[in-house]
């Protein structure tokens, strides 16, 4: 999955750049997502957690069009499936990381696409309200890939990270083991009308 998604990055950074009278990208000092998508378990992930619907708050600072800082938190909800009962999980993941972003390139008419990468870290609780267990705490840490799509002043964002965290058991004693799971987010924002 990991070499399709590198293949289709170095295939959108492949194409041919936005017509030449499109004026060159000017950076946003702020940018703000409002976003969803899900949150997949890989690994030995599967058998503690669901796959889950996630929301998330993407903001990003630009200080330049080929780099930004983006800070996320996200809210997925899912079950605790190792639990009886298979009980309601909510997983907050706080993290900060760092892009490098690709010139635009015209995918045809309007369109255009912006490739990006990046990597962060941050961290991450798990809680079950149903249980009067108190919630987990773990670091995480991320590498991500995506693209920007826009048309005139609407973008969407989409991104697959790869997350890489310490899980320790929900409920109960027990060692802290290194998990993984996949994020997947689509992002919209509308950018300012330019004179």
């Amino acid at each position: 999955m990991f070499a399709a998604l590198g293949a289709a990055v170095l295939g959108l950074a492949s194409m041919r750049p936005a017509e030449a009278h499109t004026p060159p990208r000017q950076a946003d000092a702020w940018e703000l997502y409002l976003t969803g998508g899900w949150l997949i378990p890989t690994g030995a992930q599967r058998a503690g957690i669901k796959g889950a619907d996630l929301t998330a708050l993407v903001v990003s600072y630009v200080p330049r069009p080929s780099f930004a800082v983006t800070g996320t938190f996200q809210w997925a909800r899912s079950h605790a499936l190792a639990i009886a009962g298979e009980p309601k999980l909510d997983i907050f993941t706080w993290d900060v990381g760092a892009e490098t972003r690709g010139t635009p390139r015209s995918l045809g008419g309007a369109w255009t696409v912006a490739p990006f990468a990046g990597i962060g870290g941050g961290a991450r609780t798990y809680n079950i309200p149903e249980l009067p267990a108190d919630p987990t705490w773990n670091l995480a840490a991320y590498g991500s890939a995506g693209g920007e799509f826009a048309i005139r002043r609407v973008h969407l964002r989409l991104e697959v990270r790869d997350y890489v965290s310490r899980f320790k058991p929900l409920t109960g004693g027990g060692k802290a083991a290194t998990r993984n799971d996949v994020a997947v987010i689509l992002g919209l924002r509308f950018v300012k009308k330019t004179a």
